[in-house]
């Protein structure tokens, strides 16, 4: 983590905070995914189509049987609870109450904190932000700072490790605020 403040004082100081803030956020959703986990200590919870008490009972033997497994298990378990508590929590980010936690949503508030009165921020992300059922208190902070929404979808695979139907978009804030904002679509 990155105390941009303390790193950066002598602009925060002089200028209240960045003028631009620029990037292609990790679309990344935090989460515990313990069949991932599992299929990395025993590829067959991957490639066997087991029940859900079968997984369990194969778990709970697996990690009796191995400290190996058990390290790396508890390991991965712990850093995706630590992870999802921090990301979840309303001090650290609290115009994300009730959001999925993903990592680009972390850094769309995050920016307009470190930016100054008339900073500009442009990143790319998903289109999720735009129509999560939880989302209004961070889309009711977002459409004020929105100038530009230029929205695709990866037909052409410009982005191949993305997939094909993913729906993204270049969105560019702004923190003087409008009530306006332009928006282009393919």
């Amino acid at each position: 983590f990155l105390h941009w403040e303390l790193e950066f004082a002598d602009l925060f100081a002089e200028r209240g905070g960045f003028d631009l803030v620029i990037g292609n956020p990790p679309w990344i959703k935090v989460k515990w995914n313990e069949q991932d986990v599992l299929s990395d200590i025993q590829p067959l919870f991957a490639i066997k189509d087991y029940s859900a008490p079968k997984v369990i009972e194969l778990r709970n033997g697996l990690l009796k049987e191995s400290r190996r497994a058990f390290s790396i298990y508890f390991s991965e378990y712990t850093l995706a609870s630590g992870l999802l508590n921090y990301f979840n929590a309303i001090p650290n980010y609290p115009d994300l109450q009730g959001v999925q936690t993903n990592f680009y949503k972390c850094f769309i508030p995050r920016a307009w904190e470190v930016g100054n009165k008339s900073c500009v921020v442009a990143f790319v992300h998903p289109d999720g932000v735009y129509d999560d059922s939880n989302g209004s208190l961070l889309r009711s902070k977002m459409y004020p700072k929105l100038r530009r929404h230029f929205h695709f979808v990866n037909e052409r695979l410009l982005f191949p490790e993305v997939g094909h139907p993913e729906v993204f978009s270049l969105n560019i804030y702004s923190n003087k605020e409008s009530n306006t904002f332009e928006a282009i679509s393919n």
